[in-house]
């Protein structure tokens, strides 16, 4: 998430697709130990941002529930192609 951010900040027209293995895009990593050890006993709480929240500040493409298995070093020659 942190390169979109970058990114987007780099330049307001690019087109930014986000991957997500997990239905979640974000959330904090650093709170896992205190909900493992029930300090935290929500995991809803450990959810930094969702699609709708994230699509409001950075306007990428995200899909969750995929995952990337590789990326490519050049443009394309003409438009992407969705399957």
């Amino acid at each position: 998430m942190s390169a979109a951010t970058r990114l987007r900040r780099l330049d307001e027209n690019a087109e930014i697709v986000v991957p997500a293995r997990c239905p979640h895009v974000s959330y904090a990593n650093c709170g896992l130990p205190y909900h493992i050890g029930k300090v935290i006993e929500r995991r809803e709480d450990l959810l930094l941002q969702t699609s709708s929240s994230l699509a409001a500040r950075l306007a990428p493409d995200v899909r969750t529930r995929h995952e990337a298995q590789d990326v490519g070093t050049q443009a394309p020659a003409g438009p992407a192609q969705r399957p």
